[in-house]
């Protein structure tokens, strides 16, 4: 399946579209994903939950610092930032391929929670779903100077937040 450019979040999106659904959704769900583990807890949470409100899920997907290669000065560094974001677009799609969910994959640059709200509003969700923070002194500071994306998204207060501990376990 190829990408397609779109500009809903800003130039150079990536969107992939997911599978067909199972069922006509009825609803969306907008997740933040970042391949770290609360994410990925909650891209798993947001499955079952998906699954039990027939919605379609839009895993964003913001490209930051992690994503980029270690050394900015190699020749081949544009091809190492493509390389590494084709594989978090892989991974993601590894973790929804054999679930049932329908799912889109965004991909953008931009503020974590500018993003995620936008895509919200463009889909109508109906919550916009965040793994808890990881933890650590870059959370710690985030939160304090405002910059957590939890805090950002609650700031905007257009859609709810739901926000998943890394170890929850949907049943």
């Amino acid at each position: 399946m190829s990408d397609v450019y779109r500009s809903i979040a800003g130039p150079l999106t990536r969107f992939r579209a997911g599978p067909e659904p199972r069922l006509e959704p009825r609803a969306a769900i907008v997740l933040g994903w970042d391949g770290h583990r609360p994410s990925t807890g909650a891209l798993r949470y947001s499955v079952e939950l998906a699954r039990r409100l027939t919605a379609h899920i839009h895993v964003v997907h913001v490209i930051d610092l992690d994503d980029t290669p270690v050394d900015p000065d190699a020749a081949d560094w544009e091809q190492q930032l493509e390389t590494a974001l084709a594989d978090e677009a892989a991974e993601a799609r590894r973790l929804l391929d054999g679930l049932a969910a329908s799912w889109t994959y965004h991909g953008g640059h931009g503020d974590p929670a500018d993003l995620l709200a936008r895509v919200a509003d463009e889909y109508s969700a109906l919550m916009v779903v965040i793994g808890s923070p990881r933890g650590g002194l870059i959370s710690f500071l985030d939160t304090v100077f405002g910059q957590s994306v939890a805090h950002r998204l609650i700031g905007i207060r257009k859609t709810p937040l739901l926000i998943v501990p890394a170890d929850t376990v949907a049943s």
